[in-house]
């Protein structure tokens, strides 16, 4: 089989070129290959890899980006840390009785759609995983800290 000098870009099937770009990978008769080359050429003995990204949620964002697999918006990592204790949590509960652990997961109201628990510390409607001042006292919690335990925020404390 000749060598090949793709163009800038040039679309290639496994059967133009003998090489099966699509081995280890799964993929239908309809899939094309898109490849930006430089000026070198390429023959038969080139190997190609490609990797799979995986959509789940079908945000158009991938996983190995978001890691929000249900696609509600707050990260698995939140979602897996139910007490909101900054660990993930691996304790699993059958709260139903069904013999199926809830894993964080759960159907409070028992209508057969898992609820996701969000937590939302100062009540104000707003889930922690998206406010930045979650007691709701007017300072952003990163800056908040009263390390000496006197009710004064440091940030704004004299000493």
């Amino acid at each position: 089989m000749s060598e090949f000098e793709p163009t800038a870009t040039d679309d290639y099937t496994a059967d133009e070129y003998g090489a099966d770009p699509t081995d280890g990978f799964a993929a239908d008769d309809s899939t094309t290959y898109d490849d930006t080359y430089s000026e070198d050429t390429y023959s038969d003995d080139d190997v190609y890899s490609a990797t799979a990204d995986t959509d789940l949620d079908g945000d158009g964002v991938m996983e190995t980006v978001t890691y929000d697999t249900n696609g509600d918006g707050v990260t698995d990592t939140w979602e897996s840390d139910m007490n909101n204790d900054g660990w993930i949590d691996t304790t699993v509960t059958d709260v139903d009785g069904n013999g199926v652990a809830e894993s964080g997961m759960l159907d409070t109201d028992l209508d057969g759609d898992l609820d996701t628990v969000l937590t939302d510390t100062d009540q104000d409607g707003w889930a922690n995983v998206v406010e930045a001042d979650t007691d709701n006292d007017g300072f952003i919690d990163e800056i908040a800290t009263d390390a000496d335990g006197d009710g004064t925020y440091e940030s704004v404390e004299t000493v």
